[in-house]
């Protein structure tokens, strides 16, 4: 059986155990959309049961009801500066403190039976369910072709780097002429003079014809093509206009606009907010619409 998501609805399973409650809550963290939701049950957990990409899980395989100070301690398991979503789940029930909190801290509250079904607990776990339902399953992304990659040649070299090796180029070509005559360099006798020239000369000739070969850049290896420029074609094209209009007329979620509005009254920062509603895949211009609907003074009745 598949729910609206694409996704395989967990099927019943008996929780004998913690170790099969904290695999029932991976199972159903999967279908609402944390693909790579994974449980540990035995190892080091650090107070997280159920870890995924986006969300994080704690499991109670236990007959009291769950308080304000389990919910605390899973608050202060979250790594600093995550906005991971907080997952909590139980057999039992929850206290009323234990409520209150969740509801300040978005925490998502469950109550799973003996067949492992779910039940939410509070508005933020119904939330967590329908945005589940709202976003189908990613489609697996189609292979694309193999190209072989050419090795690009080295760019050109600019204008003044070219005239100033053409420039260094001729005056060492020309300099072991000018030494001709100076009694500073040729002393004598003159088998030590024409050892020196031709010293002058080879060394002078092999620079500054390296300097001239290589003006434009490093030679291509024979049989190398030239750099070709990348075809206006393959840039991204800007989003079209009805689109983006779209996007600035589309109604907004009330439930998202009612929690942006809930986290920044309780003293949150804006780009706090933002980054929230950014873990959770809204686009950028609905979180801007968000937040600022979401900053309106609510008006009296």
């Amino acid at each position: 059986m598949s729910g609206a998501t694409g996704r395989a609805v967990p099927q019943p399973t008996q929780i004998s155990s913690w170790q099969r409650a904290e695999h029932n809550a991976a199972r159903w963290m999967r279908y609402w959309g944390y693909a790579d939701a994974t449980a540990r049950p035995g190892g080091p957990d650090a107070g997280v049961d159920v870890r995924a990409r986006g969300a994080l899980g704690q499991v109670k395989y236990q007959a009291a009801q769950v308080g304000r100070p389990e919910l605390q301690r899973f608050v202060g398991a979250r790594p600093r500066g995550s906005t991971a979503q907080l997952i909590f789940f139980t057999g039992s029930d929850y206290t009323q403190s234990a409520l209150t909190y969740a509801a300040e801290w978005d925490i998502a509250l469950f109550r799973y039976g003996l067949d492992g079904a779910m039940t939410p607990a509070n508005d933020v776990a119904r939330r967590v369910q329908r945005r589940a339902v709202a976003q189908p399953a990613a489609p697996a992304p189609a292979a694309r072709p193999s190209v072989p990659v050419r090795a690009s040649a080295p760019p050109e070299r600019p204008f003044w780097q070219r005239a100033l090796r053409v420039w260094f180029g001729v005056t060492l070509l020309l300099a072991p002429l000018g030494s001709l005559g100076d009694e500073k360099t040729y002393t004598g006798p003159p088998a030590l003079d024409a050892v020196k020239f031709v010293g002058i000369l080879t060394g002078c000739w092999l620079v500054g014809g390296y300097l001239l070969a290589t003006r434009k850049g490093p030679r291509r290896k024979p049989g190398e093509a030239a750099p070709s420029r990348p075809s206006s074609s393959s840039a991204p094209s800007p989003p079209s206009t009805p689109s983006v209009l779209a996007a600035l007329t589309a109604p907004l979620p009330a439930d998202l606009v009612a929690e942006a509005a809930r986290m920044l009254s309780s003293g949150r920062k804006p780009h706090e907010v933002d980054r929230v509603l950014r873990e959770r895949g809204v686009r950028f211009l609905e979180r801007g619409r968000i937040l600022n609907e979401a900053k309106r003074p609510t008006p009296r009745t």
